[in-house]
C-alpha cells in the first residue's frame, strides 16, 4: 500500500519530489531511480567539495563515490525533516579530508619522481588554496546556520526554496543566512583570510556554476552505492573511504552517548535543585512562600527559549518534570533520572541553588510570569559559579543563561 503521507507531500509540491520523499523511497524500498535522482540532485555540491579539498580529479571521483555509498548505508537513519544537502556535504568534507591523508602518504612513497616547479600564483590557483580553508569553516558552523547555508550558497536554491525544505519561513532563513556570513568571516579572519560579503558571495557563486557531475560518474556513484548498500564489493579505493566515514559516524555516536553520561549532567540539571534538610528561610513566611513556589512548579515545564551572553536567543527541546522535591529531565521521549531540589525566596529575585552529582554548585534566579517561568544561570563549567544579580544575562558572561519555561499541558 502506499504511503498516504507520502504522496500528498509529492502532489503538495506539484513538482518534483522532495529528498524526503526520495530518501523514504530508497529507505524503503531500494528504488535504483530515487538514489539516482538524490545523486543528479546533490552531486554537483559533493563533487564540488571533494574538487577543492582534493584537488586532483580521480581522488575527488573516489570520494565522490564514497560519499554516496554512505548515503545508501545510512539512508534509514537520517532523520525525517534533515536537509539531504547539509547531511551530505558533512559526510564529503569528513571523506574528502580522510582521501587527503590518503593521498599524502601516496605522495610520500612517491617522492623519488622528479620536483615540478610550482606554477605562478595566479588568483585563480590563491583561490583554489583557499577553497579547502573554506570548505573545513562551513562545516564548522553549527547546524542551524549550517544547513541553510549549504543548500542557499552551495546548491543554489533560494531564500523560499530553502525555508521549504527545512521547514521554517523565509525570514528565518534570510537571518541564519546573515548571522551565517558574519560567524564564517570572523572565523576566516582569524586565519589570516580576509573576504568581504560581496566576495564570498561570488566565490560560492562560481562553484555552483562551475560544478557538474558527467553522467558516467553519476551512474557509476549510483551503482557503487547500490551495491555497498547490500555489502557486495565496490572499488578498494571507493570502500576503504565509505568505511572510514561510516566507521567515523559510528565513533561520533558512541562518543555523544558517553559525553551525554559524563558532562551531560552539567546541560541536563542546571535546573535541578538539590533539597538540603535543615536549611531553610530566615523567616517562616519566606519558607510558606518557597513551598507555594515548589507547589507551583510541580508538573511539565518545556524549555522554549535560552539566551545567553549577549547571542541570538535559541530554542531547545527540553522538557522538566517536576514531582514533590524532585525533578526529572526529558528529551526525545527519553527521561533522566530524578534529582532533588531547593528554593529560596528570601533573596530578591528569589534564589535557587543546584548541587549536580559530581558536587559542583551552580547558582540561580528565578521568577514566575502566568503560565511560564523564567531562571537565570550561572553555568561556568570551570570555576565557580556565582548567582546573576538580575533576571538579564550579562552580554560579557558567556556562561549566564537566561532559560525560558512554558507548561506543558496534559494530553486528554
Amino acid at each position: 500500500m502506499a504511503n498516504p503521507e507520502v504522496n500528498s507531500e509529492e502532489a503538495a509540491t506539484g513538482a518534483e519530489p522532495t529528498d524526503a520523499v526520495l530518501l523514504e523511497r530508497f529507505a524503503a524500498h531500494r528504488e535504483q531511480e530515487a538514489f539516482a535522482a538524490l545523486v543528479q540532485r546533490h552531486g554537483p555540491m559533493v563533487l564540488g567539495v571533494c574538487r577543492r579539498m582534493l584537488q586532483h580529479e580521480q581522488d575527488a571521483e573516489d570520494a565522490f563515490q564514497a560519499v554516496f555509498c554512505v548515503l545508501a548505508r545510512k539512508a534509514g537513519a537520517i532523520r525525517r525533516g534533515a536537509a539531504v544537502g547539509a547531511w551530505l556535504y558533512a559526510v564529503a568534507c569528513r571523506t574528502a579530508r580522510k582521501a587527503k591523508t590518503l593521498q599524502v602518504r601516496r605522495r610520500m612513497r612517491e617522492s623519488e619522481l622528479p620536483d615540478v616547479p610550482a606554477p605562478d600564483r595566479t588568483p585563480e590557483l590563491q583561490w583554489r588554496d583557499l577553497w579547502p580553508i573554506l570548505d573545513e569553516e562551513v562545516n564548522r558552523l553549527p547546524e542551524r546556520y549550517r544547513r541553510p547555508f549549504v543548500l542557499c550558497y552551495l546548491e543554489g536554491k533560494t531564500n523560499h526554496e530553502a525555508a521549504a525544505e527545512l521547514r521554517c519561513p523565509p525570514g528565518t532563513v534570510f537571518s541564519r543566512l546573515l548571522r551565517a556570513r558574519e560567524r564564517l568571516r570572523t572565523r576566516l579572519s582569524r586565519r589570516g583570510v580576509i573576504l568581504s560579503a560581496a566576495a564570498l558571495a561570488g566565490v560560492l557563486g562560481n562553484q555552483i556554476s562551475a560544478a557538474t557531475v558527467q553522467a558516467t560518474l553519476a551512474n557509476a556513484a549510483t551503482q557503487a552505492a547500490l551495491r555497498y548498500a547490500v555489502g557486495q564489493p565496490v572499488g578498494v579505493e571507493v570502500a576503504g573511504l565509505a568505511d572510514a566515514s561510516v566507521r567515523a559516524m559510528a565513533r561520533a555516536r558512541w562518543t555523544a552517548a558517553v559525553l551525554a553520561c559524563a558532562v551531560g549532567t552539567i546541560v541536563a540539571v542546571v535546573f535541578l535543585l538539590r533539597f538540603r534538610p535543615g536549611v531553610v528561610g530566615p523567616q517562616a513566611s519566606a519558607a510558606r512562600s518557597a513551598q507555594a513556589d515548589q507547589e507551583r512548579l510541580q508538573g511539565s515545564w518545556r524549555v522554549v527559549l535560552v539566551e545567553k551572553g549577549g547571542r541570538p536567543p535559541e530554542i531547545t527541546d527540553l522538557v522538566y518534570i517536576f514531582a514533590g522535591d524532585q525533578v526529572r529531565l526529558s528529551l526525545g521521549g527519553r527521561q533522566g533520572p530524578a534529582f532533588p531540589y531547593v528554593l529560596d525566596v528570601s533573596q530578591d529575585p528569589s534564589a535557587i541553588d543546584f548541587t549536580l552529582p559530581i558536587g559542583k554548585v551552580l547558582h540561580g534566579v528565578y521568577q514566575f510570569e502566568e503560565d511560564s517561568w523564567k531562571l537565570c544561570l550561572d553555568m561556568n563549567p570551570n570555576g565557580a559559579s556565582k548567582r546573576p544579580t538580575s533576571m538579564r544575562p550579562p552580554p560579557d558572561a558567556p556562561y549566564v543563561c537566561l532559560y525560558t519555561f512554558r507548561r506543558e499541558r496534559a494530553s486528554p
